[in-house]
C-alpha cells in the first residue's frame, strides 16, 4: 500500500508539496517562489525532473538571472512518480551530466526577450488562447520566427515557467506591446465557488480543477490510487495539469468542473 510519504514524494518532481501530511494539506502544490514563498525551479519539461533556483538576480529587469541546480530530494520525488519500484533509479540520474549542471536562464523582462536553459533565445508574442492548454500563459517566438508550440514535445510551456520565475510582474500582467491571442491571463482558471464535499469522487479521464498553489487549475484524471490517508485507506487521483504539470492529488484538493 502506498503511504503518506510515497504521495509527497510524488508531488516533489512538479509540483512542490508544502510541509505537513498529505491529509492535513490546504494547499498542496506551491506556486513559483514570488508567489508562494517556497523554493523555485526551472522547468526542463512535463517528464523532467526539476532543477532547484540557488541564485536569482535582476528579476523583473533587463537582465534577469536565474541559476538552478537539482536537489537529491528532487530526483527522489521524480523517481517515485515516473519509476516506482526502481531502486537505482535515483544513483543513477544523480550520475548523470544533467544532474551534475549547473541550469541557467536570463531575460529582457523590459523588451520581452528570453534565454532559456536550452540556450536558445526566444521572443515574446502575446498569450495563448483558451482553445487549448496553458491558456494565458505567454507564448513565445523562436529565431526562425516560428511559433513555439504549447504541447509537452515542443516545451512552448516550459520556456513561459522559466518567464514567470525571472519577470514574475511582468508574467502576471499584460506584458509588454506584442500580439494577443485572448487578452489578460485569467489567474484562478474562472473556477467554480468551493463545493460542499462529495461522495460521488471523481473518474479516469474526467476533466477537473485542482488546486495549485493559491489558484484552480483545469486538468484531467489519468489513474486513482488508493493510499493510506490521516483516517485509513482513501482514493488518490493522478492528475495532469493543462499547465503541463502531474501529481497525486487528495479528493479534498479537487473539484468538479460542473459540465464546465
Amino acid at each position: 500500500m502506498i503511504t503518506e510519504s510515497h504521495c509527497i514524494a510524488r508531488f516533489a518532481s512538479g509540483w512542490r508539496a508544502l510541509t505537513g501530511l498529505l491529509a492535513a494539506a490546504t494547499t498542496a502544490f506551491a506556486l513559483p517562489a514570488a508567489a508562494a514563498g517556497q523554493e523555485e525551479w526551472l522547468s526542463l519539461g512535463s517528464k523532467h525532473w526539476s532543477p532547484t533556483v540557488f541564485s536569482k538576480t535582476g528579476a523583473g529587469t533587463e537582465n534577469a538571472v536565474a541559476e538552478a541546480r537539482v536537489t537529491r530530494a528532487a530526483i527522489e520525488g521524480w523517481c517515485a512518480n515516473w519509476s516506482p519500484g526502481d531502486r537505482d533509479c535515483v544513483r543513477s540520474q544523480l550520475a548523470t551530466p544533467e544532474a551534475k549542471k549547473t541550469w541557467r536562464a536570463t531575460a529582457n523582462c523590459i523588451k520581452g526577450r528570453i534565454t532559456a536553459v536550452d540556450g536558445n533565445t526566444y521572443t515574446l508574442a502575446g498569450r495563448w488562447d483558451n482553445s487549448d492548454i496553458g491558456g494565458g500563459r505567454t507564448r513565445w517566438r523562436d529565431a526562425s520566427g516560428q511559433i513555439v508550440g504549447r504541447d509537452n514535445a515542443s516545451g512552448g510551456l516550459g520556456i513561459s515557467q522559466q518567464w514567470e520565475v525571472l519577470c514574475p510582474a511582468t508574467a502576471a500582467s499584460a506584458g509588454p506591446a506584442a500580439p494577443r491571442s485572448s487578452g489578460v491571463q485569467r489567474p484562478a482558471q474562472s473556477a467554480p465557488p468551493t463545493p460542499a464535499a462529495t461522495t460521488a469522487g471523481f473518474t479516469v479521464g474526467e476533466t477537473v480543477y485542482a488546486r495549485y498553489g493559491a489558484a484552480w487549475v483545469r486538468g484531467k484524471v489519468t489513474r486513482i490510487s488508493r493510499v493510506s490517508g490521516a483516517k485509513g485507506p482513501e482514493l488518490a487521483y493522478n492528475v495532469t495539469l493543462e499547465n503541463g504539470e502531474r501529481g497525486l492529488l487528495p479528493a479534498h484538493m479537487m473539484r468538479k468542473t460542473q459540465g464546465r
